[in-house]
């Protein structure tokens, strides 16, 4: 795989963990009932995760929560991480990461 210079750039940044943080915003994902799906950077790894909502029983008196079940997807190769970036990066507070992903967005998405 050709690496540009512009790419180059991105995972360095990545790696530096200056990308790190929430990427979007939380969503409750509309065609399944309680999931909730978001993405993150932490230490230089882009996760995709979706997590279902807690169901809640009868405990006595109170309710009490049971942990949802949580999926993530890692993005832990330097193929991957582009990917991600080319996918999410338009959702990133970083101006070369917007600028990247950009390019690979259709008119149809924008």
């Amino acid at each position: 795989m050709n690496i540009t210079n512009e790419e180059k750039n991105l995972l360095a940044k990545l790696a530096s963990g200056e990308l790190d943080g929430q990427v979007g915003e939380e969503s409750l994902d509309t065609d399944r009932k309680d999931i909730y799906c978001g993405m993150f950077i932490k230490n230089g790894e882009p996760v995709a995760y979706l997590q279902t909502e807690a169901p809640r029983f009868i405990g006595g008196k109170e309710n009490e929560k049971i942990p949802g079940k949580r999926s993530e997807k890692l993005y832990n190769t330097d193929e991957y991480k582009l990917e991600f970036l080319r996918e999410y990066g338009w959702l990133m507070d970083d101006e070369d990461a917007r600028k990247y992903s950009m390019k690979f967005r259709s008119e149809k998405r924008s």
